[in-house]
């Protein structure tokens, strides 16, 4: 059975994950995937790369973009509570959407956490995928403080009115539960309230480097980029698996979360049926200058010299 990993961080994620685009799709390659996507955080300037290397490999680059995520962008203020959001473009005219919403956000950011809003989504819409449902997600944090499902569902509705709700999915991520009661709590009451409302779920394992051995590599960068010392108690010292999971690797670990063999097949093939929607084309090598309207006053400089601008 195939499956496609959707949601991973690159080394331009600074400091967050080891390994280019490159040789994540190199790897890929090697364990016979025909699609990958990358959801680097708050920029587009990976995707490029991702684009030639995938092309080249014979496999599908799914190309997203984790942001800052508020409700409202004109009153928010406060650093801990902004939250992320991905992304994905499903189409060309979707990606070149996506980095204007990435413009939008650069803009607006507070503590160098570039943010968007809802109505940036809006004026923005097209053929979008978001997903909303692990670590650093509005969500995943309601859950771990015990909010009410109504709170919980509130947030979900909003972002399903703005790119519909066969848009908007919900993750199981696929790490050890019983090393982690936390994740247990927030796994389970995503599939829940996904049962309850009809809410499209996928799976992945929060992959930020390609082999097992690089984890010691990961550590050392996460210590650099919070100016800790890789002894010092207080580091971040992730104990999950975060490479580059087979599709054995991931059924294996849901499994033994107790998950169900036919729940654990609807979550794998719903990544595999994102990915077929996805349909990016760029054209490469070639000049793209933004349209630019000068102002009327330039306008008239410019026709009273530019009869001795040709002359000189």
């Amino acid at each position: 059975m195939e499956f496609t990993h959707l949601h991973w961080h690159s080394t331009f994620s600074f400091l967050e994950a080891i390994w280019t685009p490159k040789k994540l799709v190199a790897k890929a390659k090697e364990l016979w995937f025909t699609a990958l996507g990358i959801t680097d955080y708050f920029a587009m300037y990976w995707a490029i790369q991702l684009y030639e290397a995938a092309k080249e490999a014979d496999i599908k680059p799914i190309i997203w973009c984790e942001l800052g995520f508020v409700l409202d962008i004109n009153w928010f203020n406060k650093i801990d509570e902004i939250w992320n959001i991905c992304l994905l473009a499903k189409d060309t005219e979707w990606y070149q959407n996506l980095m204007k919403i990435v413009s939008v956000a650069n803009q607006a950011w507070i503590a160098g956490k570039p943010k968007i809003d809802i109505n940036t989504i809006w004026d923005y819409s097209g053929w979008i995928i978001a997903f909303m449902w692990w670590e650093e997600s509005r969500i995943w944090k309601m859950i771990n403080r015990s909010e009410t499902d109504d709170k919980i569902l509130e947030i979900v509705w909003m972002i399903q009115e703005k790119i519909w709700k066969e848009n908007v999915y919900f993750e199981i991520i696929a790490q050890n539960e019983a090393e982690n009661q936390t994740l247990k709590k927030i796994n389970q009451k995503v599939w829940s309230l996904a049962k309850d409302n009809w809410i499209s779920v996928m799976t992945w394992n929060v992959y930020d480097y390609i082999n097992k051995w690089d984890k010691a590599a990961r550590e050392m960068a996460l210590a650099i980029k919070d100016n800790k010392r890789i002894f010092d108690p207080d580091r971040r010292d992730p104990k999950w698996e975060f490479h580059l999971m087979t599709w054995d690797e991931i059924k294996e670990i849901l499994l033994w979360n107790w998950y169900n063999e036919s729940e654990v097949n609807e979550w794998i093939n719903m990544n595999n049926k994102i990915a077929e929607q996805i349909d990016i084309k760029i054209n490469m090598w070639q000049w793209l200058f933004p349209k630019y309207q000068p102002y009327d006053e330039i306008k008239e400089i410019y026709e009273n010299i530019k009869d001795s601008l040709i002359s000189d």
